[in-house]
């Protein structure tokens, strides 16, 4: 089911299934959130949790026991329940189920909440340690944000970081980082050109980055929206190649490593609630 926010000025559309943000508009109805063509890519934001990325064999042990879990987690494909709605917040919750342990074994609550304010969608993630266990996970944004490709070409938009980066760009095989890198993706530079062939070798993903606020921009007109991260410290840009579109991804984890043990919580960059502890985060998209 597909549920409505608004203020005055802008109305979002999110859906129960994955509690996946799929329309932010403004009064003009210019639309920011790509449309999720399934012949191009049927996402439009959707949430990764509890991995970000892909798993060795797509597989981890915990405890001696062995699971599967499809690449970015079960999220995506879950149903959450209205927690609360009104005119222009609504949050969701999924809970930890029997069908959600036999992929993961832990207890917990994952509440995310929309709300609109002036012209910033916020988006909040608030995950609880329900169990009596210590717990392990990650979680990740995928926003994609629509691109007028029949007045402009891909090539007259970019990506501007807050600040000048210095950042290595990690490169994925099969889904899997590998030990190279693009040495100094970002050399003490801030803007990334799109292109036609930026993506024909999978997504840019940067570890650590300084900068809270990404934005998109164009060179021929005054396109404009900036994602301010919530503080994450890792990014992934992508989109199908050639695709009008691009995502932002302000991500807390990552994919497996190809020489990783595939031991959960030993994996790089993993978050660890105790019994009863609660982590929370979310990102903005912000219209200029």
């Amino acid at each position: 089911m597909i549920y409505t926010i608004s203020n005055n000025n802008y109305t979002a559309k999110i859906s129960d299934v994955g509690a996946e943000l799929k329309s932010f508009k403004d009064n003009n109805r210019q639309e920011y959130i790509w449309e999720g063509k399934p012949e191009i890519w049927s996402g439009t934001a959707p949430i990764l949790f509890p991995i970000v990325g892909q798993l060795k064999n797509d597989e981890y042990t915990y405890s001696g026991n062995r699971y599967h879990m499809d690449k970015h987690g079960f999220a995506r494909r879950s149903t959450f329940k209205v927690h609360k709605h009104e005119d222009a917040t609504i949050s969701f919750i999924l809970e930890s189920s029997e069908e959600t342990q036999h992929v993961y074994p832990f207890e917990f609550e994952l509440i995310v909440e929309f709300g609109i304010e002036n012209g910033i969608l916020t988006v909040s993630y608030f995950v609880l340690n329900t169990g009596e266990k210590n717990m392990y996970f990650t979680i990740g944004s995928h926003p994609a944000f629509t691109l007028d490709t029949n007045n402009y070409e891909l090539s007259d938009y970019y990506i501007e970081f807050e600040k000048k980066e210095l950042l290595d760009c990690y490169v994925i095989e099969d889904g899997l980082f590998v030990t190279d890198t693009i040495p100094r993706y970002l050399d003490d530079d801030n803007t990334i050109q799109l292109s036609e062939s930026i993506f024909d070798n999978d997504a840019l993903i940067f570890k650590n980055i300084t900068s809270k606020q990404i934005s998109i921009k164009n060179d021929k007109s005054n396109f404009n929206i900036t994602i301010i991260t919530g503080g994450a410290p890792h990014l992934g840009i992508w989109a199908k190649p050639r695709a009008p579109y691009v995502c932002i991804e302000p991500w807390y984890g990552f994919a497996d490593n190809v020489d990783s043990n595939g031991e959960l919580s030993k994996k790089e960059s993993m978050i660890k609630l105790k019994s009863g502890q609660s982590f929370s985060t979310g990102y903005q998209i912000r219209v200029n």
